[in-house]
């Protein structure tokens, strides 16, 4: 530690001096997460104390704290693995029923509002969000909407660098961005990727002050496995997400000795041991600047088309059907086959002549996907933003408030014949994955769901509400695709696949009791130029693989 007390040589010294046993510990939601520092910090604890954690996500290297069995009671709105597509994570599977922690569940714009008040002094505020859902569960809400602040003890944030003086700079997208720094009775605990003796001039998106600041570990590749981006004036280049190391991480969480053999490897004693342990080759694989995608295949000679890629392609038609009827603007889409297929339709509105935004809800504002890289967040696509904001500016404004102009689309769990979404629990009651901005993009915009057809995932009426489907217009399954009726409000069988029978269809593979349009269309054959675009966006097939 030198002389001024705020900089750490070590990260177990940082979190031994600066963290008491059963404090409330905040993990920043940015795009570059505080993993290594989680490692680290269920290290020091393990077996020692248990807290209250809040984060808008468990994943990554997040999951250590389950493993170690750090967390008492967690305040979240996303639980599981995203990598190679979203899914549940054995870990969480009761937390329901609060094991092995009980949990709060939330959407990510209402806890970020949270955090808000509580960086304000505000005791509550108030959200848009969550009406009509079973969200917040194991917590209260006024009929109004008023929902209480939220002011952890500390926080702990991974950012891009900080200067001799103790500020913290991170570049965009910035995520809940300071708010959760600011949030903090005592203050922040940060890794950083270089410290510079004089502020970084340009692309910073958020500073911190030093004043905020407990303590500080200089930490090359403190986000890892997740991504960051660059930061020239302060000379981090930037990284990219390791997925081998996450679908690592998911696979050994499926057995409780597995999962602690892994805990034990990466949890070391220093973060030099860390990233001998990754290797330089491993390392400079993931550099930003000098990455390489995947090529593209020619659809032409690619295998047949699989059932999941029908899915996303009549998706996307749907979604470019109804940007065609309404004047949009905006186009988001929450994480797995929803945001595949909006990158899709995307790329064919633009093909015809016709602009879109996308967004994606951590910040990332009018970009255009970059072919070969299918991971919502990947720092590929962040190259390719106008602008890089945060979760407020997305979620809040261009969401919250941007009805009658965005389009969201949402995959989900269930849909239910009054477009409730399911995202929380399974048939059986288990826990899923939770609502994480879902909720907060069907509050308030309309939305296209990608469900695929099953009686299962097609109930009468959902077990959860994650979300209410008073905006959800449009429902598409791998086989056909549901409407709303202007005139009763129901969903109809709007369009099909050729060579189903329709009646049998809806009778057979869901559980609802809809009605054919009268003016039903048979979806046309997949054309070259739709396939093209979706390989070129995911010519690994990860959307192609059954799941």
């Amino acid at each position: 530690m030198t002389p001024d007390g705020k900089f750490f040589a070590r990260i177990d010294e940082m979190c031994e001096r600066l963290v008491e046993p059963g404090a409330h510990v905040h993990f920043a939601s940015t795009m570059s997460r505080p993993n290594v520092l989680a490692l680290v910090f269920s290290k020091v604890f393990r077996d020692r104390a248990r807290f209250v954690v809040s984060s808008n996500a468990l994943h990554a290297s997040l999951h250590a704290l389950t493993i170690a069995g750090l967390v008492e009671r967690a305040i979240i709105c996303f639980a599981g693995d995203t990598v190679p597509s979203p899914r549940p994570n054995p870990l969480y599977r009761r937390i329901q029923v609060g094991d092995p922690f009980l949990a709060e569940e939330w959407s990510i714009l209402s806890l970020l509002q949270r955090l808000i008040a509580g960086a304000t002094g505000a005791p509550y505020t108030s959200t848009t969000s969550l009406r009509g859902s079973d969200l917040p569960t194991n917590a209260s809400i006024t009929d109004t909407g008023v929902i209480p602040a939220l002011r952890p003890d500390v926080t702990m944030m991974h950012a891009h660098c900080a200067d001799t003086k103790g500020n913290l700079y991170l570049a965009g997208p910035v995520g809940e961005g300071w708010w959760g720094a600011m949030a903090a009775r005592q203050g922040v605990i940060a890794t950083v990727e270089a410290v510079v003796a004089t502020p970084p001039k340009d692309g910073v998106a958020c500073s911190i002050p030093a004043s905020r600041v407990l303590g500080i570990c200089h930490t090359p590749y403190g986000a890892h496995p997740q991504g960051l981006s660059a930061l020239p004036s302060a000379g981090v280049k930037g990284y990219l997400d390791d997925y081998a190391f996450q679908e690592e991480t998911g696979r050994a969480c499926r057995a409780s000795s597995d999962a602690k053999d892994w805990l034990a490897t990466w949890a070391t004693a220093s973060h030099t041991e860390y990233l001998d342990q990754l290797g330089s080759r491993r390392l400079d694989s993931l550099q930003l600047l000098s990455s390489h995608l995947p090529g593209t295949p020619d659809a032409d000679r690619a295998e047949p088309i699989s059932r999941r890629e029908l899915h996303v392609i009549l998706a996307a038609r749907a979604v470019v059907r109804r940007s065609r009827t309404r004047d949009y603007g905006v186009l988001l889409a929450g994480i797995g086959a929803a945001h595949l297929s909006a990158w899709l339709a995307a790329r064919l509105l633009r093909s015809q002549g016709a602009e879109i935004q996308v967004v994606a809800e951590l910040g990332l504002i009018d970009f255009l996907p970059t072919s070969g890289d299918v991971h919502l967040f990947s720092q590929h696509h962040v190259r390719e933003c106008r602008q890089l904001a945060g979760t407020h500016e997305v979620l809040g404004g261009l969401i919250a408030g941007g009805a009658g102009r965005t389009l969201g689309v949402l995959s989900a769990g269930q849909v239910d014949e009054l477009g409730r979404l399911n995202s929380s629990r399974a048939a059986d009651g288990g826990f899923l994955i939770g609502s994480g901005g879902a909720n907060d993009i069907a509050s308030h915009v309309d939305v296209v769901a990608v469900v695929p057809a099953s009686q299962r995932r097609y109930p009468r009426g959902v077990s959860f509400v994650t979300a209410s489907g008073e905006n959800v217009n449009s429902v598409v399954s791998e086989y056909g695709s549901f409407a709303r009726s202007e005139t009763s409000g129901r969903f109809e069988l709007t369009t099909c696949v050729d060579g189903i029978r329709p009646a049998e269809f809806v009778k057979d593979r869901t559980g609802w009791n809809a009605t054919l349009a009268t003016d039903l269309l048979v979806e046309p054959p997949v054309t070259v130029e739709e396939l093209s675009l979706l390989r070129s966006l995911d010519p690994t097939g990860v959307y192609r693989r059954p799941t």
